[in-house]
């Protein structure tokens, strides 16, 4: 059995936060791997002399080498896997008709959906979920029970809540779903510099915009983007 770790993050997530678009994205990797990213994140921090949260809300274009260089480590390496679910469209989502009326419902489905392609019958995964309230215990829960039922293989889930200032690959992961999210929204200027030189890096190295979906084979850096029904009572 190998044990595998994955990373996650969320943007726009609330359904009533102005955002048009929702992402929810995440880093999977051996625990072996990810004790060597770790380590690597932690010495490219050290070079940099750069000691705060990593965050993309507070990107500072004074410190371009570094998320230069973070980009060039998750890119290089075909070890480390990462997925982001763009949902489009966020205003029109109808969750009476097609979510039991609820947004949580919603959520975890597209959760599920973002970590689905990560799990293997036969493996061990251990999920780590940024702390972003007072329901991480109850979410931390409801996800992994969702993941479990979601596949009739044989496969062990554990998740836990970790402050995100404590988790490296938790910060790499805000970086990475906050240029995709940055790239899909539609509903603001898209007046920030760095934002934007990280976007259009990260897209070179890729060879791929971040505002289409990739094709499902995809593994290093796959998009996928879902587009809700309207009402049909529209």
């Amino acid at each position: 059995m190998t044990t595998y770790k994955i990373f996650c993050d969320e943007s726009c997530h609330l359904e009533h936060d102005g955002a048009d678009v929702m992402v929810l994205g995440a880093i999977h990797c051996t625990a072996d791997k990810a004790v060597s990213l770790i380590k690597h994140i932690k010495w490219l921090r050290h070079q940099h002399n750069y000691k705060p949260e990593l965050k993309w809300s507070k990107l500072n274009k004074h410190q371009w080498p570094l998320y230069r260089d973070l980009v060039d480590l998750l890119v290089s390496d075909p070890d480390v896997r990462f997925k982001a679910t763009v949902v489009l469209n966020k205003n029109i989502l109808d969750h009476q008709q097609y979510n039991a009326g609820s947004h949580s419902n919603f959520y975890y489905k597209m959760f599920y959906y973002t970590l689905r392609d990560f799990l293997k019958e036969g493996n061990d995964y251990r999920i780590y979920l940024d702390y972003m309230d007072t329901l991480g215990a109850e979410k931390s829960r409801k996800l992994c029970d969702v993941l479990q039922k979601g596949t009739s293989w044989q496969i062990k889930v554990n998740t836990t809540i970790v402050q995100s200032y404590e988790a490296q690959l938790i910060q790499l992961c805000d970086l990475l779903i906050g240029a995709v999210a940055y790239r899909n929204r539609d509903d603001i200027e898209h007046a920030s510099a760095i934002k934007m030189q990280f976007v259009e890096y990260l897209e070179a190295k890729l060879g791929y915009a971040l505002n289409y979906g990739t094709p499902p084979w995809e593994q290093q850096f796959n998009i996928f983007r879902f587009q809700p029904r309207r009402s049909n009572a529209e």
